[in-house]
């Protein structure tokens, strides 16, 4: 299997959300560490996380896990900034990474390893996941598209630089439909869950309580 980083992106402000998206519970887990668990689950290497706005907090999530975690001191200059500082850690055999944005977390085990052997098969610069004829997530990006990363500014637009890669792009057809819902508002909490944000964090605050 190529050496493929897997990078979560965890830097934003979760605005719209009102409490940080890494932390929302999932289960009996949170978004954060359920996706660390699917990587797990598919053999990948350990995850770079690239945290920001609320890294205080989430931080420690993530004792003792076998993670490299990355803070990005200005992530208002958007998803770009958190990526070249993925990049900027990544070891010299990396051949691509695996771009997670914290706010898809239901993403299985079996797409992930579906995602990494059309990587490896195509050996397109870009594995992008798509449903219902959307572009989804995750995303691995190749070497070339590394090295753009490297050489961009530090306010890079992911967009524009995805998009000149598309039409070369290896797409992995799914219907898992985690892969182009995101999670940003707690209307999209409540579908995703079935639970009012407000509950879930009552149930956690609650189950807390009686652990300590």
């Amino acid at each position: 299997m190529p050496c493929i980083v897997p990078v979560i992106l965890a830097a934003g402000d979760s605005s719209r959300m009102g409490y940080p998206k890494a932390l929302l519970p999932l289960g009996g887990e949170t978004f954060l560490t359920h996706i660390l668990s699917t990587l797990k689950a598919a053999e990948m290497p350990d995850a770079r996380i690239v945290l920001g706005m609320h890294e205080a907090q989430i931080q420690p999530l993530l004792a003792g896990r076998p993670v490299r975690v990355l803070v990005n001191p200005d992530p208002a200059r958007g998803q770009g900034s958190s990526m070249k500082l993925a990049a900027e850690s990544l070891p010299p055999e990396c051949e691509g990474c695996l771009i997670w944005p914290v706010d898809h977390p239901l993403i299985s085990e079996d797409l992930l390893r579906r995602l990494v052997r059309v990587f490896k098969e195509s050996a397109a610069p870009l594995a992008m996941p798509r449903c219902g004829g959307r572009a989804g997530h995750p995303a691995i990006f190749g070497r070339e598209l590394i090295r753009e990363l490297l050489a961009a500014h530090p306010g890079v637009n992911l967009k524009p630089l995805v998009s000149r890669y598309k039409a070369s792009a290896a797409w992995l057809t799914t219907d898992e439909s985690g892969t182009v819902d995101d999670v940003d508002t707690p209307d999209d909490y409540f579908r995703l869950t079935g639970e009012t944000l407000e509950s879930a964090l009552s149930h956690r605050q609650r189950d807390n309580a009686s652990d300590g």
